[in-house]
């Protein structure tokens, strides 16, 4: 009789821990509605959702079509609602790779009398001797040149996409031109008149170093310890229109003075005047670096005239640079 009161009461005790079994809830919404929820790798319907879990973490993953997907975790709590609220964001719609476009193709056939021709295409030397087809060319106007020994000649040939264009030489009838015109050119010496040739004299520039005064209040000292003022110029020069500079340059104390002849034409001038605090005697070996005290620069424009002399003065008063030009007609004689 105690055995069978026993075991009925233990029954008793099971339901009752049944029935009060540990339990949470998870709620999940979203903006738009209708997503699918997976809850630990399970899917266990669509928003808005209100689930029964026991207490713990789980993981989720909320996803509708045409939106980016989301996911998270969420911690349930015993006899607690966790509310997971979520706002969908619109998937980024990839605009599709624009497809390459091959450029237009054409085809060149040259043909001429003479077979050892070299042939440029569009400024490179190709493998190809006439007669020949050389395929794939870009469709448009293609530059060719066509060599053989002494005698070269240029062509403008259009090419149109998917057909072939066709170029012939004769450089036969070249050598016979050119051989009768050696026969008949004119030997008499035409001299060219004076004032063409005084076009083409050449014109002179001198560059100077003109009055220079220190900005040291100190007396200049060359003995064991002391710093001396140095003034370096750079003059540099190019015809506009070309990239190659040309430079001249003096120092106080080394060369102040300089010359040269050029051209005439229309130049870009630049003057870089540089003044700097130098140490002497024993200083100099101690610390050999100069000190910049002061810097000048000048951009000009000048035409530059034949027969002329073009002298470029540069000045320092201790506070700031300046130059002088001057101008003179040479008159070189010619005959």
């Amino acid at each position: 009789m105690k055995k069978v009161l026993c075991l009925a009461v233990a029954g008793l005790f099971l339901c009752v821990v049944g029935v009060f079994a540990q339990e949470g809830y998870l709620r999940i919404t979203s903006n738009p509605e209708s997503a699918s929820v997976e809850i630990a790798g399970k899917v266990i319907g669509k928003t808005p959702l209100l689930t029964v879990l026991k207490p713990g973490k789980y993981t989720y993953k909320v996803s509708l079509a045409g939106y980016e997907t989301v996911s998270g975790t969420a911690e349930v709590v015993d006899y607690e609602v966790t509310n997971v609220n979520l706002v969908l964001v619109k998937q980024v719609q990839k605009a599709p790779a624009a497809k390459k476009v091959e450029p237009a193709k054409g085809g060149l056939t040259i043909i001429t009398d003479w077979q050892d021709v070299t042939v440029y295409l569009n400024g490179h030397k190709t493998d190809k001797v006439p007669p020949v087809t050389i395929k794939n060319v870009p469709a448009g106007i293609n530059k060719v040149i066509l060599v053989s020994g002494d005698y070269a000649d240029s062509f403008h040939i259009l090419v149109q996409p998917g057909k072939t264009s066709v170029l012939k030489k004769n450089f036969e009838d070249d050598k016979k031109k050119y051989e009768a015109q050696m026969t008949t050119v004119d030997t008499t010496v035409v001299e060219t008149p004076v004032e063409v040739k005084k076009s083409m004299l050449p014109a002179k520039v001198i560059l100077r170093l003109g009055t220079i005064a220190s900005t040291d209040s100190k007396k200049q000292d060359t003995t064991i310890l002391g710093e001396s003022d140095e003034i370096e110029v750079s003059f540099q020069y190019k015809k506009t229109g070309t990239d190659e500079w040309n430079t001249k340059t003096l120092q106080s104390g080394t060369k102040v003075e300089d010359s040269f002849e050029t051209e005439k034409g229309t130049y870009d001038i630049q003057i870089i005047a540089t003044h700097y605090r130098v140490p002497t005697g024993l200083l100099n070996v101690l610390l050999t670096k100069k000190e910049k005290v002061r810097e000048y620069k000048e951009t000009i424009k000048k035409e530059i005239l034949p027969d002329v002399q073009y002298t470029y003065t540069i000045t320092y008063d201790g506070k700031s640079f300046g130059y002088k030009l001057e101008e003179a007609k040479l008159n070189t004689p010619v005959k």
